[in-house]
């Protein structure tokens, strides 16, 4: 009998059937992965979901108590919600990412370095760092002020046009006035027209009233023993240009009686070299101390087109047009924005947008794993756009190379200083080392 021969038909067979097992679990293993990846999917995107629910409420809060829809608001969790609805797509939020391309502050503590690229200009005392306090509650005042040393200008808002017969309403906090005082921080209350062009119109139509507000101003000023005044009058009609010049006149006379300063807030106007709408530029530069051009809300909040707060080019055109149109350099203050929004733009085609303060951009994007996005070199700013449930959304921040190239214009073109919309967006943590470079120790 021939041994060798079933010895070599058993190897043949053992062969066979290992080759059939691997092909069998080659095609099992494929079809695993073909077959059970929308199931992957489904689990992930419900396990993100979960998460990204808790995590808004851990990190954000609620808005309220239940039951009370007037609860405070907390500024950030509007964000969050909206950036929440990006989690029930986690595939194509991934396919959809931009480059990660970090800041040149990669700690995102932009104030920071906000005021340290203009340390030359601190070796002058007379520099103006105004900060607005957007507030009436006393505490919040002094934390504000607390929060951002070196500020050598605070101007709260704290009084309003009221009625067509010239009166205001709101009221002075005195508390907040001698804190700032003892340390030094001139006082410069904020006076706004609630942007109401038809109210300014019949105050400044009419003498009485008009005497009746100037009256009013003056008096709060003086008996407050306030440094300054801050007058904020927006929208304003192109016929009123006249009767807001001379009001201004007459207000600058009264208050520079009394030893008080008057600064008038002004919007940019970019068309190079007319300034024929309200505000009669060279007229109104004689009439103040300072003009505080806010170089900010290129793009407002219901601006149906998404866009910057304020990018470079804007901002220097802002510039050039009021020191084209007669605002001399050592009166006018560079206005700048602490904060910038975030854009929803809605397959439906309407847009909304939420603002944050600058200095959290980084670190939202970074909580929610979104891309930080790419520099856009012509605007000065990082831009970033994702996609949500309801379409996409997007969002123009700055760093710290932005703040320097802004303040470099005050340097270039020796303007008075800078002003802050507003400190209630200011990074507390980050102010202290910012304004170490200004070596303000004194009143401007």
């Amino acid at each position: 009998m021939n041994r060798s021969k079933p010895s070599r038909l058993i190897a043949e067979l053992i062969a066979a059937v290992s080759a059939l097992f691997l092909l069998a679990a080659g095609f099992v293993i494929s079809m695993a992965s073909t077959m059970g990846q929308p199931f992957t999917d489904r689990l992930a995107e419900s396990e993100v979901q979960a998460l990204a629910s808790m995590e808004v409420s851990a990190l954000f809060g609620n808005d309220g108590p239940p039951g009370n829809e007037h609860g405070t608001a907390n500024p950030f969790r509007a964000v969050a919600e909206r950036l929440q609805s990006l989690f029930l797509n986690p595939v194509a939020m991934l396919r959809n990412m931009l480059p990660q391309v970090a800041p040149s502050d990669p700690g995102g503590g932009l104030q920071t370095s906000l005021l340290n690229s203009i340390a030359a200009m601190a070796e002058s005392r007379h520099t103006l760092v105004i900060g607005w306090l957007p507030s009436t509650n006393p505490a919040t005042c002094v934390r504000w002020i607390q929060d951002n040393p070196g500020i050598n200008v605070v101007s709260p808002t704290w009084f309003h046009l009221a009625d067509a017969s010239g009166n205001l309403s709101g009221s002075v906090l005195p508390t907040v006035v001698q804190y700032a005082q003892e340390r030094h921080i001139q006082v410069w209350v904020l006076v706004d027209n609630q942007f109401s062009a038809a109210l300014t119109h019949e105050v400044l139509a009419n003498p009485r009233a008009e005497a009746n507000l100037i009256d009013e101003i003056a008096y709060q000023a003086s008996a407050y023993h306030l440094n300054g005044v801050n007058l904020d009058f927006e929208n304003v009609a192109a016929a009123d240009r006249n009767r807001f010049t001379d009001f201004v006149g007459k207000l600058h006379a009264r208050l520079r009686s009394l030893g008080i300063d008057l600064s008038l807030d002004l919007t940019p106007d970019i068309v190079q070299l007319d300034d024929s709408e309200a505000f009669f530029h060279a007229a109104l530069a004689d009439e103040v101390d300072q003009v505080v051009l806010m170089a900010y809300d290129e793009h407002w909040a219901t601006d149906p087109d998404p866009g910057p707060v304020a990018d470079l080019p804007w901002v220097e055109r802002s510039v050039n047009d009021l020191l084209d149109t007669g605002v001399p350099a050592n009166k006018l203050v560079l206005g700048i924005p602490l904060y910038t929004r975030f854009w929803y733009v809605n397959t439906d085609g309407s847009v909304q947008s939420d603002a944050v303060s600058a200095g959290a951009v980084q670190t939202i994007l970074n909580q929610y794993r979104l891309p930080l996005g790419t520099w856009n070199d012509s605007l000065d700013l990082m831009f970033s756009q994702y996609p949500t449930k309801t379409g996409y959304a997007e969002v123009w921040y700055p760093t710290s190379q932005t703040y320097e190239d802004w303040l470099q214009l005050v340097s270039d073109d020796g303007l008075a200083g800078v002003a802050v919309w507003s400190l209630a967006w200011s990074d507390a943590t980050s102010w202290a080392s910012t304004v170490h470079a200004l070596r303000l120790n004194g009143s401007p």
